[in-house]
């Protein structure tokens, strides 16, 4: 079976391909990693975030009883009608992520980067090991305060202070509401956790996409050199031909040139044979 043009070119460019893969290599490292004070780094973006737990709660909770004793309501009055923690906490999530609760973290831990900072609030619907991106079924009066930095420390210190500013934050309006303090939402600190990477996208994608593409283009320019050298032979053979067919002066084939045609002359001085060019003149 023939083997295909494209695989001879390929294949006299070999060692112009062997050489494009080194290239290749090199590009993909360099676009993938950096070298700083002599160790290797990854070049992919670095985010870390730390989160703080807050039980949202009351002082009427009566989450460790087994039984809710009886109430004598007096007549024409109303019975007292629990407020629905678990609705409430989903409404805080939104009021640690607006603006006044970040400006108040920015008045005390500095301007928040737009790219790599943020302060976010989730309800959780998960049991402690569970994962919020993938929700769950429950809703739990639990407030999960996250803070998103470029550093570990700088994570932690956003999650800490957004949960004091929100903590005191919901004191203040609780106070300037006047609202007695039996009946005020209690926020309960159960957890900080410390700052875990988080993957912001693969590290492979620009190497393999890197590699790929300059070995790609070391292909191209040996399909082009392959073009040029072709064009160049078309030309030549070309030359070679017009001048192998055009007649001298004295209407003789030029013999120099062809070297497979031969001049026989006659008794007849006007009757030539050429031999090799398969015509006669009488």
């Amino acid at each position: 079976m023939e083997t295909p043009k494209y695989l001879q070119t390929l294949w006299s460019y070999k060692w112009l391909l062997a050489f494009g893969l080194v290239v290749a290599a090199v590009a993909a490292f360099f676009a993938g990693f950096s070298v700083t004070n002599g160790e290797i780094q990854s070049r992919a973006v670095k985010s870390y975030t730390a989160s703080t737990t807050v039980l949202v709660t009351s002082p009427n909770d009566t989450l460790f009883q087994s039984q809710v004793p009886g109430q004598q309501v007096e007549e024409g009055v109303t019975a007292t009608e629990p407020l629905d923690l678990a609705s409430a906490t989903q409404i805080y999530a939104y009021l640690v992520s607006g603006a006044e609760v970040r400006s108040e973290v920015e008045a005390a831990t500095g301007p928040l980067d737009e790219d790599t900072e943020s302060i976010t609030a989730i309800r959780r619907t998960t049991q402690p090991a569970g994962d919020e991106r993938f929700p769950g079924s429950l809703k739990l009066p639990v407030l999960q305060i996250v803070g998103t930095a470029a550093t570990a420390e700088r994570a932690e210190e956003l999650s800490a202070t957004a949960t004091d500013v929100f903590l005191d934050y919901v004191s203040a309006q609780q106070t300037a509401k006047q609202i007695a303090p039996e009946n005020r939402v209690e926020l309960e600190v159960l957890n900080s956790s410390a700052a875990v990477a988080v993957e912001t996208g693969n590290p492979a994608i620009p190497i393999v996409v890197t590699g790929f593409a300059v070995f790609l283009g070391f292909v191209a320019l040996a399909f082009v050199l392959a073009a040029i050298r072709s064009n160049r032979g078309k030309r030549s053979r070309s030359r070679r031909r017009s001048r192998v067919a055009t007649p001298a002066g004295d209407g003789s084939m030029p013999v120099a040139e062809t070297g497979s045609v031969e001049v026989i002359e006659t008794a007849d001085e006007d009757d030539q044979v050429l031999v090799g060019a398969g015509t006669r003149a009488d």
